[in-house]
C-alpha cells in the first residue's frame, strides 16, 4: 500500500477498480456524500451524465459506478467503481468528490481516500489531515499521462459547498433536466472486498442525498450551465451487451394492443397524425385524472406526441427484439428532459412514470433499432400491491398501494450480471415532479431486505431491475407488552431472535446474560431494528464471554430485539438499572460487567490481574443519549492503561467492562490532578499505551512520537472537551499536530511522547 501526502501523485493500474472515500464512524460528526465528475480536456463535464452520485449511480459508458456504502465497527465508508480501459478517450480525468452535510470536513473525523484493487489490495491511501470550515472536497483524481493513469492527491476545499466546487467544472446545482438514468449494466463483474480490517465493504445504501447542499435535506443533482446546455448530445446513451436470466412480461393490470408492430411508414404516419387526442378524461381519481389509453407503434427512432389532461401518466414500453430501447420526454426545444425506460434485456415489458405538461403536448422519442409498442395510461391503470400479497415482475414497473404504513420486503435475483434495482415511493401531492420521491431500495446484485413503507395510498415504482424481482408489504407487527415474562427472564436455545420489553420505558435497564457456545468461534448477538435490518453486532462470545452483564435500553427504549446466533443453551434477565454495582473506588471483577458511575468526570485505570491475555477494554456510556465511547483498550497486556470516563451533567453514567471468560481486571477512579501535564515548563511528557495528558499552554504546535513495532503509525490523539467527551479527532499518526489547551487522550498501544516545538 502507498501513502502519499496532498499534492503528491502515483501510477495506477488500467484495470478495475474501486475507491473508497472513508471516515471513522463517530457519533453527531456530519454526513458526507461521494461523487465522481468526469472530466474533459477543458476540465469541465459534458453534460449531467458525467456526474455519478447516489441518484444517478452509473454512467452511460458503464466505465464509473456509485456502488454503495459500508459500514464496520470503526469505519464507514462509500464506494465507487472505475473501470479505467473503458473510460472514453475524451474523459482525460476523474474527480473524487465529497460534499458535507450538518457541518463541516474539519469535523469529519479520519477522512481519507483508498484506491482498491480487484483482489482487495490497498493500492492507495491518501489522508485529509488539514480540513476545516470547508463544506465541499476534491479528495483526489486519476488522470491520463502519457498513456497511463495516475492518481493524485489533491486536497483542494470550498467553504462555498457543492456550489463552489460545481462551478469550477462546469456544473451549477440545480434539479437535473435529464438524468440519463442508469444504463443496464455493460459487463463490469463484482470485484472482491478489501482484505479484512482494511475498510468496510460497499453494502446497502443509505437513503440518498445526492450531493446536498451542506443543511439541505435533498438536492436531485445537478444540470449544467446554460451555455453548455445547447452542445449535449441529443442521442440515445451507448449500451454494451446486457441480458437478463428472465424474459417473462410484467403483468399489467391494463396490457397494450395486441396486434403486431407497425412498419416504419405507419410509425411516421403515426407520428404526424398525432393531433387526434384521445377521449379527455372521464372522472378523476386520488392519484391523477382518468382518460382513455393512448397507443402506438413503429420500428426505429421516432418522435411521437399526444394531447393529454395535464399531470402524471404511466408509460408502457414492449419490443420482442434484442438491443437497447429508451423512451424519453421532451421539452419545449424538443431536448430529452426525462429518461421514463431506458432497457437493454431482450422481450422487454415494462413501465414508467412521465409528466404531461399543463401548456402543451406530451412528446416521446422512442429509440430501438426494431419494432416496438409504446401507450400511455391514466395512474388508475397501475398494478395494486396489496398489503400481506406478493407482486412479482421483471424490469420497470408502476404499482399503487392504498395499505398502511407497512414493511415493504424487496427481494431481485441479481439479473445476469449485477444489475442495479430501485424502488421509489411518490406521495400523491408530490406527483407533480417527479424527482421528488423517497428512495426505499438501490443496491446492486441480488436484493433482499425490508425498507419502510409509507402510509397509502401512493405509487411504488420499479425504476432499475433487469432481473425478476418480488415486493410484499407486510403490516408492522404490534409487540404485547404484556407478552413479556414477569420474572424479566428470556431463555432458550440454539439460534433465535428474541424481543425484549423494557419494564420501565425511558430508563436503562441491566442486562445480565449466560449464553453458552455452540462452536469455537463463540456466540454472537445483533441488535435488530424495528424493520428487522440489523443495527451491528452488540456483544460476541470472545470479547464479551459467555456470562457478564451489559445495559439494556441505553436510550429509554421500550423495547429492543436481539438476534443470538451459533448458541446453544442461553438465559437473559433484565433486572434495575440500580442493582448494577456502584463504581466508587477500586474494583475487580473477571468477565465482563457492568458499573455505574455517579460523580464528576474523571480518569479510570483500567489493569489485568490474571495472567489470562485475553480481550480486556473499557467504555463510558450515557443515558439518555445511548452514546458510547471508549476509555482505554489494555492491547491483552499487564500494563495498565488510563482514559477519560466520559459524563453527560443531564443524564446516568455507566462503565462497561469488556473481558473474555477467564480474564481478571481491575478498575478504579483517578482525579483529574494525576494527568501528566504539558506546558509552562514541562516541555515533554512520555507514555505507554492509551493515556491522557493535559496541556496547559496556549494553543501550539507539538511532535507526536510512537513506537510499536509494525504499527508504529498508529496513534490516535483526541481533544476532550469539559466533560471528557473526544470531541475532535486530531490525528492518527505520528507527527506534528497543532494542540488546543485542555485535555488531550492519545490512543496507542506502544511508547510514545508529546513535545513542544517552536
Amino acid at each position: 500500500m502507498t501513502h502519499i501526502p496532498k499534492g503528491a501523485n502515483t501510477p495506477v493500474p488500467a484495470g478495475l477498480l474501486r475507491v473508497a472515500v472513508c471516515r471513522h464512524k463517530v457519533a453527531g460528526t456530519p454526513s458526507v456524500d461521494v461523487s465522481a465528475l468526469l472530466l474533459d480536456a477543458a476540465g469541465k463535464v459534458r453534460g449531467d451524465a458525467d456526474l455519478v452520485f447516489r441518484d444517478r449511480p452509473a454512467h452511460p459508458s458503464g466505465a464509473v459506478r456509485h456502488v454503495g456504502t459500508g459500514d464496520s465497527e470503526t469505519q464507514l465508508a462509500e464506494w465507487l467503481e472505475l473501470d479505467l480501459p473503458r473510460m472514453e478517450p475524451a474523459v482525460q480525468r476523474v474527480l473524487i468528490a465529497a460534499s458535507c452535510a450538518g457541518g463541516a470536513f474539519g469535523a469529519v473525523p479520519g477522512l481519507a481516500a483508498q484506491t482498491v484493487a480487484p483482489d482487495g489490495t490497498v493500492l492507495v491511501h491518501y489522508e485529509v489531515t488539514d480540513a476545516s470550515t470547508e463544506t465541499a472536497f476534491v479528495l483526489g483524481e486519476f488522470y491520463r499521462r502519457d498513456g497511463r493513469w495516475k492518481f493524485r492527491a489533491v486536497g483542494q476545499g470550498y467553504d462555498s459547498g457543492l456550489a463552489g466546487l460545481a462551478t469550477d467544472f462546469g456544473i451549477v446545482a440545480a434539479r437535473p433536466a435529464s438524468p440519463r438514468g442508469p444504463v443496464p449494466n455493460t459487463g463490469v463483474s463484482k470485484v472482491a472486498g478489501p482484505p479484512p480490517g482494511a475498510l468496510p465493504g460497499p453494502g446497502a445504501a443509505r437513503e440518498p442525498g445526492a450531493m446536498p447542499e451542506p443543511g439541505a435535506t435533498r438536492q436531485p443533482g445537478v444540470t449544467r450551465q446554460p451555455a453548455r446546455a445547447a452542445a449535449e448530445p441529443a442521442g440515445p446513451a451507448p449500451a454494451a451487451k446486457t441480458a437478463t436470466a428472465s424474459a417473462a412480461s410484467t403483468a399489467s393490470a391494463a396490457s397494450p394492443a395486441s396486434a403486431s408492430p407497425a412498419s416504419a411508414s405507419t410509425a411516421s404516419a403515426a407520428s404526424t397524425a398525432s393531433a387526434a387526442s384521445p377521449a379527455r378524461k372521464s372522472s378523476p381519481t386520488r392519484l391523477g385524472e382518468d382518460f382513455r389509453p393512448w397507443t402506438r407503434s413503429g420500428r426505429g427512432e421516432r418522435v411521437v406526441s399526444v394531447k393529454l389532461p395535464a399531470g402524471p401518466v404511466i408509460v408502457e414500453g414492449r419490443h420482442d427484439g434484442e438491443g437497447l430501447f429508451c423512451v424519453d420526454t421532451l421539452d419545449d426545444d424538443k431536448q430529452p428532459d426525462r429518461l421514463v425506460l431506458n432497457s437493454a434485456r431482450p422481450r422487454f415489458r415494462g413501465r414508467g412514470l412521465a409528466t404531461v405538461p399543463a401548456d402543451r403536448r406530451l412528446r416521446l422519442r422512442v429509440q430501438f433499432h426494431g419494432d416496438w409498442e409504446i401507450a400511455v395510461r391514466p395512474l388508475s391503470a397501475a398494478r395494486a400491491l396489496r398489503t400481506g400479497e406478493e407482486a412479482t415482475g421483471s424490469g420497470p414497473e408502476v404499482l399503487r398501494y392504498d395499505g398502511p404504513a407497512a414493511d415493504l420486503r424487496a427481494r431481485f435475483d441479481g439479473g445476469r450480471n449485477s444489475e442495479l434495482f430501485c424502488v421509489h415511493s411518490h406521495e400523491p401531492d408530490r406527483l407533480n415532479d417527479l424527482y421528488d420521491y423517497k428512495l426505499l431500495v438501490n443496491e446492486l446484485g441480488r436484493v433482499d431486505k425490508t425498507a419502510p413503507l409509507p402510509r397509502g395510498p401512493l405509487l411504488v415504482t420499479v425504476t432499475n431491475g433487469e432481473g425478476d424481482w418480488r415486493l410484499q408489504a407486510t403490516p408492522i407487527p404490534v409487540r404485547d407488552s404484556s407478552a413479556a415474562p414477569a420474572d424479566g427472564v428470556y431463555k432458550g436455545r440454539r439460534d433465535t431472535t428474541v424481543t425484549l420489553v423494557n419494564p420501565r420505558p425511558g430508563h436503562p435497564a441491566l442486562l445480565e446474560y449466560e449464553i453458552d457456545n455452540a462452536d469455537d468461534r463463540g456466540h454472537e448477538v445483533v441488535l435488530l431494528d424495528e424493520y428487522g435490518d440489523s443495527d451491528g453486532e452488540w456483544m460476541n462470545g470472545s470479547r464479551h464471554g459467555e456470562r457478564g452483564s451489559h445495559v439494556m435500553f441505553a436510550a429509554g427504549q421500550a423495547q429492543r430485539t436481539l438476534q443470538i446466533r451459533r448458541a446453544g443453551k442461553w438465559r437473559l434477565r433484565l433486572l434495575p438499572i440500580e442493582e448494577a454495582p456502584l463504581l466508587k473506588g477500586p474494583v475487580e471483577g473477571t468477565g465482563s460487567a457492568l458499573l455505574r458511575y455517579q460523580g464528576p468526570p474523571t480518569l479510570l485505570r483500567l489493569g489485568r490481574t490474571t495472567e489470562e491475555a485475553g480481550y480486556l477494554v473499557a467504555h463510558a456510556l450515557n443515558h439518555p443519549r445511548g452514546q458510547r465511547t471508549l476509555i482505554a483498550d489494555t492491547d491483552t497486556r499487564r500494563r495498565p492503561v488510563v482514559g477519560p470516563v466520559w459524563v453527560d451533567p443531564e443524564g446516568s453514567c455507566f462503565v462497561r467492562v469488556q473481558a473474555g471468560d477467564g480474564v481478571g481486571w481491575r478498575v478504579e477512579p483517578v482525579p483529574l490532578d494525576e494527568v501528566p501535564v504539558i506546558g509552562g515548563g514541562t516541555k515533554r511528557v512520555t507514555g505507554r499505551g492509551f493515556g491522557v495528558v493535559r496541556h496547559t499552554g496556549p494553543e501550539t504546535e507539538m511532535l507526536l512520537t510512537h513506537d510499536y513495532d509494525m504499527l508504529s503509525d498508529l496513534i490516535h490523539l483526541f481533544e476532550l472537551d469539559e466533560n471528557l467527551f473526544p470531541v475532535r479527532h486530531i490525528g492518527r499518526s505520528r507527527g506534528r499536530h497543532r494542540l488546543p489547551n485542555g485535555f488531550l487522550q492519545i490512543r496507542g498501544f506502544g511508547e510514545w511522547g508529546l513535545e513542544q516545538r517552536r
